[in-house]
This record gives C-alpha cells, sequence and structure tokens, in this order.
C-alpha cells in the first residue's frame, strides 16, 4: 500500500464569501486498517491565489440558498467566518466526492453546533 493510498484529497473548490473572503475548501481523506478520517478543511487565500487555482482548474465550490434535497443530520461540518455560516455536505457526483455549502444563518450554526455538528476547521494565514 503506498501513501497515496492512505492519505488523499476528497472534495475540493474555492468559496468566494459575499464578504469578499477567498477559501480553498479541501477534503482530506485517511483510509488504512480500521482509521477511517474524513476533515474538510478551509484554508484562507488572497484572490490572486484564488484566481490562479480556478485557472488550473480547481471549481468554485456549490454554494445554494436552502436545504431542499439535503438531509440535515448529514452535515460535514458548519463553516463560520466574517459573519456568514454554511453547512457543509459530502456529496458524490460521477464518482467523483464534490462539497455543497449552504448558507445558513448564525442561529442555524449554533444550532447544528449544539446538536453535535462539528466546526469546518480553518486555517488562516498571512496573505499578501
Amino acid at each position: 500500500m503506498s501513501m497515496d493510498d492512505v492519505v488523499s484529497i476528497g472534495a475540493n473548490c474555492v468559496l468566494h464569501t459575499r464578504r469578499n473572503g477567498f477559501f480553498l475548501l479541501a477534503e482530506i481523506e485517511v483510509e488504512a486498517g480500521n482509521v477511517d478520517i474524513e476533515e474538510f478543511v478551509f484554508i484562507r487565500i488572497s484572490a490572486r491565489e484564488a484566481t490562479v487555482l480556478i485557472n488550473a482548474g480547481v471549481m468554485e465550490c456549490t454554494v445554494l440558498n436552502n436545504f431542499d434535497g439535503f438531509n440535515i443530520r448529514d452535515v460535514e461540518c458548519v463553516f463560520i467566518v466574517d459573519g456568514e455560516a454554511f453547512a457543509v455536505f459530502d456529496v458524490e457526483v460521477g464518482g467523483m466526492d464534490q462539497a455543497v455549502l449552504v448558507r445558513i444563518s448564525l442561529g442555524q450554526a449554533r444550532a447544528l453546533i449544539n446538536r453535535g455538528a462539528r466546526r469546518c476547521t480553518l486555517i488562516n494565514r498571512r496573505i499578501f
């Protein structure tokens, strides 16, 4: 078994929030023996970095305004940044993982977290 078979990137996309923030979303997947980890990570990036990534083929994140077609119990994590909140879902499309984000209110985000939903990991890095 090679390292590529153990750790991989699943769903990934670039998110542009309403308040002009850019983030790279990556789902880290780890599978070996009885270890099975799936974790969504958001990394703050600059507008220039977002443009370069999109031009290189990274898709923009799908962002919806309602839960139609999604079960609230399937939320992978809740992403809260700069007064905005999103419920993150992992969807398989054509055999590929795809992240779908649903805009939610801060109150909905708190309620989901209080019911056991995890907060998404955010990595803030210096942007020049």
